[in-house]
């Protein structure tokens, strides 16, 4: 029986039921733009980061300060969204925190997202103090699918990696936590995801199954 001392968790996907509108935001301004890319493509973007999701718009558009400027239009209505309460935390966020809370045992949130944006969307759910820490994005030199978030939280922790439990909803989140040797369960968004290949401790359907399967592994 695997003994937890430390969690860490994903925000947007899995914390923050933010991806599926990211996927719907996107759409909307390609479609304004006339920009070829299709939903397909936009849902293979989850876990990734700021910097490399822009790279792949330039692909296709060929001018980088469009390219920007297309995600500034979309980060603009998606704090727009999240101001009028249209953007909720996944079902039974906070009791898993609160349950973690009752047992003593620390946790943090480890995003690809940058440091700018994940705050404030941590801010506006009146999380970011709850964490032993946050770390970002843009703290490291490469984000997920790249091991490195992970293996910088596990240092940040203090805690041996096999006393140390991943909770992530995304294909890249869970090969990065795959690569820095962490057991994770697989909560999954809104879009199922392929699952061949990879090592995946538990799935769960949503945080309520998580306390449960979790229970026994606290002390």
């Amino acid at each position: 029986m695997k003994n937890i001392e430390m969690v860490f968790f994903d925000m947007d996907g899995c914390l923050v039921d933010s991806e599926y509108l990211y996927v719907q935001l996107w759409k909307q301004v390609f479609d304004q733009y006339q920009i070829p890319i299709g939903l397909e493509e936009i849902n293979s973007w989850r876990g990734r980061s700021y910097l490399e999701i822009v790279d792949i718009i330039n692909e296709h558009t060929h001018n980088f300060d469009f390219a920007m400027s297309l995600r500034d239009i979309r980060d603009r209505l998606f704090w727009e969204k999240l101001a009028l309460g249209e953007v909720q935390l996944k079902p039974y966020a906070l009791e898993i925190l609160d349950d973690l809370d009752h047992k003593g045992i620390p946790y943090a949130c480890v995003t690809s997202t940058f440091k700018v944006k994940a705050k404030r969307i941590l801010e506006h759910f009146n999380l970011i103090d709850r964490f032993q820490f946050v770390l970002y994005g843009d703290q490291v030199k490469k984000t997920k699918p790249d091991p490195a978030l992970y293996l910088e939280a596990t240092t940040l922790s203090g805690i041996n990696k096999e006393k140390i439990l991943v909770f992530e909803d995304s294909y890249h989140g869970i090969v990065a936590c795959n690569q820095a040797d962490l057991d994770v369960v697989y909560v999954p968004d809104r879009n199922l995801i392929d699952q061949s290949g990879l090592k995946i401790f538990h799935t769960v359907s949503d945080f309520s199954e998580a306390m449960k399967i979790i229970a026994p592994m606290m002390k």
